[in-house]
């Protein structure tokens, strides 16, 4: 059970899916929403969504690792680091908000959503990428170390 828990995946999986739930639930003012969708299925989306986010986290981690030949990255930081973790979060934020809110048809933004000039990607779906997986690291190396 020790080795599960201690896993950095693991523990990437759990965090990441919990801090992404909530960013998911508080950012639903800036979509728009069908009058006949429940509740439900809000919280379902949501779900679905934060999973995802989880899973993402995890490929931000193994292509930092990768490019690092180490898995123990975490526990050194650099902004070198860093920026090497954050990247493909934002590169896939900003592929997947692309096709999302385009031919997939996914979701809409609402009013409320301030939007990237030229490709209209959203603030605040950037602004996860950009926050989340640092505050995932910071409670990842508190509680493998």
């Amino acid at each position: 059970m020790n080795r599960i828990i201690n896993n950095i995946e693991f523990n990437f999986l759990i965090f990441g899916f919990m801090t992404n739930f909530v960013w998911e639930m508080l950012q639903m003012p800036f979509f728009k929403f069908s009058a006949e969708i429940s509740a439900n299925d809000l919280n379902l989306a949501c779900l679905q969504a934060s999973m995802g986010d989880a899973l993402i986290l995890i490929i931000m981690f193994w292509f930092t690792a990768m490019l690092l030949k180490s898995r123990k990255w975490i526990f050194h930081l650099t902004v070198y680091r860093i920026g090497l973790f954050l990247l493909p979060g934002i590169g896939i934020t900003i592929a997947f908000e692309y096709l999302a809110t385009g031919s997939l048809d996914r979701w809409v933004y609402s009013d409320l959503m301030p939007t990237l000039p030229f490709i209209g990607t959203g603030i605040v779906p950037l602004l996860q990428w950009f926050t989340l997986p640092l505050l995932v690291l910071w409670i990842i190396r508190r509680q493998l170390k």
